[in-house]
């Protein structure tokens, strides 16, 4: 029996250590002791970082030590990279210094086989009974963003948010995490939880649950052990904060793989996304769409209802995305009247006149964002999908196009580009401003400037049929909250950077 209170003593000191030693640093710069170390340098942690190597004085230029016992004063977090064999004679000398957590990213253990299994086993008897948590073993490491504690495997520097993201396979996660600098999610806390020979998923996510720095948890998950405690402790935080999890193993091939990877169990994908709609947690279609209901969710209120009002500057892209919306679950509602009559004054003769709002090509970005806003509005709507909120692409072919005939001379082609960009830039910051501030979701479609999201402060999904689906999920999620609330509630969209 886990003792949850020690258990939440050490996972702190996991999270915001301020003295971590890294067992096996070395200056080979072939080996994970030189990689993770130099991470952790780099990216200029809060505290101090201690490398032990028993042959080398100095690792990357910093006073090493033969042991850990010859460290001077405490350690909070010990970073394990030594071979296999040594780990246990390792997590012994932490005892005696009275480390609290171990980080054990060295590899060869329970995913290895009975033999394997048996010395995590007891690994992790021993550390139960000296008070240390684990990490691990076989993990990619972890990340801390409030320490600056970088001791990942993975070439990745997330941004620094306060999303948290747990990890059943450490490629799959930091993969997240890259994702997450190109869509603007940033994270404050990350862990591969490797083998999960002591902390498991559930730990982390019960720790999460009640931590204040954390907004939502996200993750991917490959199995759950029979007696895992998970669908007691995920209803307790999906109350409080959105849990997106992805699912690996949901098919023979896939869940041979995982067990051969982590020596995780999979389950049966219809037991497990029933399950998972019990307890209130958002079962997310691929790793991209993860960080992308992540980021949603963080800039957008949760839904009130499935109705979905559409805004397309095309027809054929607002049929695409009522099929969409339909075939995900929600509902394509008739605008109201006033609605209509408001559109009628914006828009030619010949618009639409319904849901999907087709603007039928009209280009000027202040008709959209009026159109954007009466959308919203409007009291039959629960949330919106915008389409079409694209800037320069048209504009730029046509100077490109000038340039090369060779129309315009360049002063004149230059201060139409001026024009244009100060035009766009004004676009991205209404349209910002806008969104960030909505009392209904709007998940926006289209192409953008080709740089990350996070730079205007804006998300754009790619297809249509992505967004009715992270729609859906949402307003689902809103459900739930409703239900286990007695009335509508979401947890506080936390305020832009």
């Amino acid at each position: 029996m886990k003792d949850r209170r020690l258990m939440l003593s050490r996972m702190e000191t996991l999270w915001h250590p301020r003295r971590v030693a890294m067992v096996g640093a070395t200056n080979s710069m072939s080996k994970w002791g030189f990689i993770i170390f130099t991470r952790m340098l780099g990216e200029q942690f809060t505290g101090e970082i201690f490398p032990v190597n028993p042959r080398d004085e100095y690792v990357v230029g910093k006073k090493a030590y033969k042991s850990i016992a010859d460290v001077p004063g405490a350690i909070d977090v010990a970073v394990v990279v030594t071979p296999a064999a040594t780990v246990p004679g390792v997590l012994r000398e932490l005892a005696q210094k009275k480390v609290p957590a171990a980080i054990v990213i060295t590899s060869g253990f329970s995913e290895t086989g009975p033999e394997g299994a048996a010395v995590e086993r007891e690994m992790v008897e021993f550390a139960r009974k000296a008070g240390m948590v684990l990490v691990g073993p076989n993990t990619m490491g972890t990340y801390s963003a409030g320490v600056r504690l970088n001791c990942l495997m993975a070439p990745v520097s997330p941004l620094a948010g306060r999303a948290a993201c747990i990890a059943q396979s450490g490629n799959v996660g930091t993969h997240m995490l890259f994702r997450g600098r190109l869509r603007g999610l940033g994270f404050g806390k990350f862990v591969s939880s490797g083998n999960e020979g002591d902390l498991s998923l559930e730990d982390y996510l019960w720790y999460f649950g009640q931590d204040d720095e954390t907004s939502a948890v996200l993750g991917y998950l490959e199995g759950l052990d029979p007696d895992s405690d998970f669908m007691r402790i995920a209803p307790e935080v999906t109350k409080k904060k959105p849990v997106i999890l992805y699912k690996g193993g949901r098919t023979a091939a896939g869940a041979s793989a995982a067990a051969s990877h982590t020596g995780a169990l999979a389950g049966d994908a219809a037991v497990f996304r029933s399950a998972m709609r019990q307890a209130g947690v958002i079962v997310a279609e691929s790793n991209k769409e993860v960080v992308e209901l992540a980021r949603a969710m963080e800039l957008s209120p949760v839904p009130k209802g499935p109705r979905v009002g559409i805004l397309t500057r095309g027809g054929g892209w607002g049929v695409i995305t009522s099929d969409a919306c339909v075939e995900a679950g929600l509902e394509v509602p008739r605008l109201s009247d006033d609605t209509m009559a408001k559109l009628d004054k914006l828009l030619p003769a010949y618009w639409s006149r319904g849901n999907p709002v087709d603007m039928v090509a009209v280009l000027s970005n202040q008709a959209y964002l009026d159109c954007l806003d009466l959308v919203v509005k409007d009291p039959n709507v629960d949330a919106v999908i915008g389409l079409g909120a694209n800037i320069d692409a048209q504009t730029n072919t046509t100077l490109e196009t000038l340039r090369d005939q060779g129309a315009m001379d360049a002063d004149k082609l230059r201060a139409i580009e001026e024009k244009s960009q100060t035009e766009g830039d004004e676009f991205v910051k209404a349209l910002r401003d806008y969104l960030t501030n909505s009392p209904k979701p709007i998940l926006s479609v289209g192409r953008w400037r080709e740089t990350p999201d996070w730079e205007s402060g804006l998300m754009m999904i790619g297809e249509p049929e992505d967004a009715a689906r992270m729609m859906a999920k949402m307003a689902e999620y809103g459900r739930y909250l409703a239900g286990s609330s007695g009335k509508e509630d979401r947890p506080p969209r936390r305020q832009e950077r």
